[in-house]
């Protein structure tokens, strides 16, 4: 065997054996880029599972938000409306038939006033209650109309050791508010969902 031979013969072997580790290079370059390929996969499914996790969240806050600000809203304008029903109440009180307004006033006083009060009446209501003082005294009720009172606008005024009641179609309503209100909503609002 010549030099030749035995140098072209180490040359084959180193060669094979640079063939063996490139070639073991490759494959574990292959494997590594694999794995990265497999894990970039995994993370950007976990980054668009997160990302679709966050944007319902948010979508479902949004419809939540969207949905109290139209309850809200319902909520508002049927106040608004049942505040509208009470004050129409109120003037239709105040446009009653005399008797009826008389009646009315009479009925109020006779459940605040006290043997010996003072009543005042209202200038916009003297001449529709000039017949009160007549009607409380066959009521059995011991008071006296003295006159009209600048400082109320409607009814009467109660007055006496120190006290004052306002009666009229407005502190009537006041008075009732809640029950008013309760009545005017389901009447309102009858057969809605709540």
């Amino acid at each position: 065997m010549a030099i030749a031979d035995i140098i072209t013969r180490i040359e084959d072997d180193a060669r094979a054996e640079a063939d063996a580790i490139i070639s073991a290079a490759r494959e574990r370059a292959d494997a590594v880029r694999e794995r990265a390929r497999l894990d970039a996969e995994r993370e950007a499914e976990r980054i668009v599972e997160r990302t679709l996790t966050q944007a319902k969240v948010e979508a479902d806050t949004l419809l939540a938000n969207a949905r109290l600000a139209a309850r809200d809203s319902l909520l508002a304008a049927k106040k608004d409306l049942a505040e509208r029903a009470l004050a129409e109440a109120g003037h239709r009180l105040e446009d009653l038939p005399d008797d009826e307004y008389v009646a009315l006033i009479a009925r109020e006083v006779a459940e605040v006033a006290v043997p010996g009060q003072r009543i005042r009446v209202s200038a916009a209501d003297e001449q529709r209650l000039r017949t009160l003082g007549a009607l409380l005294r066959d009521a059995g009720i011991d008071v006296t109309v003295e006159g009209t009172s600048p400082d109320i606008e409607r009814g009467v005024c109660v007055e006496g050791d120190g006290v004052r009641v306002d009666v009229s179609a407005a502190s009537y309503i006041a008075e009732h508010r809640a029950d008013l209100l309760h009545v005017a909503v389901r009447t309102l609002f009858a057969g809605e969902d709540r």
